[in-house]
């Protein structure tokens, strides 16, 4: 199933926080230009026989420059073990080799070799192409999460949906979906503050985070209503695991300003039927939120139809 969930994987399972998109997007930007520039270096010296800077000719000038001293001093394990930064570094240090070996030569000959120089040169396209490529996807990638709690949002659980409802239906397997919304949530923000209520979805999102498994998605849908997508999950074992969680909550405690803040959450769950559509099935998991509220708030309600 992840091969054909690759939006999936790259949006919620590239265990990348924000901070570390947003440090990668400016070390991907500096890049850039600083690779730019050490083009055009090369480029002096070869043409107007200035020296070379150690950024060229250091055996280790890949991890010398900005981008190397990032990835190998500075960046965390999740970044250094991404399979797309691996390839980033690859083909950023391969440039660097050739490069070395192009300046060497010339050092001793005073003449350029054409087939070397093309080498480095379709190295150095290569890379910036790579970190063009990596920029923009890290792009589409920080677009892709609220930016108050760090789950994915609305736009970007859509898109999963849809692709994991095209795969149940190849496959026949099940799925179910639930809307869950946090009771009283006025009350927070008018006793406490909105700063406040924001700490309070802060630690709700931190909690949905570790509590589903790994294949589940779990979005800020709007507000204080979550939306969780929990594949290849029959009926019975989606509501087991979704009563646990509202029990749980019920149990987490807030710390602000002095102040322990208590919640509970009410949640809607329906599941896939052949010949649902995913808009339907939403809807019934929102219906049956709503009649979670009605009927006392701080529960899992099941979409019963007609109800």
């Amino acid at each position: 199933m992840i091969s054909e969930l690759d939006f999936n994987q790259i949006v919620t399972r590239n265990n990348l926080s924000q901070e570390e998109i947003e440090m990668a997007l400016n070390i991907m930007e500096q890049a850039i230009e600083n690779h730019r520039a050490w083009y055009a270096q090369l480029h002096e010296g070869l043409l107007c026989k200035q020296g070379f800077p150690v950024t060229i000719t250091d055996v280790d000038a890949h991890r010398k420059c900005g981008l190397g001293c990032w990835f190998y001093s500075h960046s965390s394990d999740e970044i250094r073990d991404n399979p797309e930064f691996k390839t980033l570094e690859a083909i950023h240090q391969s440039m660097h080799d050739k490069a070395r070996d192009l300046v060497e030569k010339f050092n001793l000959t005073r003449e350029v070799n054409l087939q070397d120089y093309r080498l480095v040169s379709d190295k150095q396209e290569k890379l910036m192409k790579s970190l063009v490529t990596l920029r923009d996807n890290l792009i589409n990638q920080q677009h892709s999460f609220d930016p108050l709690t760090g789950l994915i949002n609305r736009k970007s659980i859509a898109l999963i949906l849809e692709k994991n409802h095209s795969y149940s239906i190849r496959h026949r397997t099940p799925y179910s979906i639930a809307m869950l919304d946090i009771d009283f949530f006025k009350s927070v923000n008018d006793n406490y503050g909105h700063l406040a209520g924001d700490q309070v979805l802060r630690v709700l999102s931190d909690y949905l985070s570790s509590a589903f498994r790994h294949s589940d998605s779990v979005s800020r849908y709007g507000g204080e209503e979550f939306l969780i997508l929990l594949p290849d999950t029959g009926h019975e074992n989606a509501l087991a695991i979704l009563e646990k969680v509202c029990k749980e909550i019920s149990q987490l405690c807030v710390q602000y300003e002095n102040k322990e803040i208590t919640f509970t959450a009410s949640i809607g769950l329906s599941d896939f039927e052949g010949g649902k559509s995913v808009g339907e099935i939403v809807h019934e998991a929102d219906s049956a939120l709503y009649r979670a509220k009605e009927s006392g708030r701080n529960r899992v309600v099941a979409y019963q139809p007609g109800s």
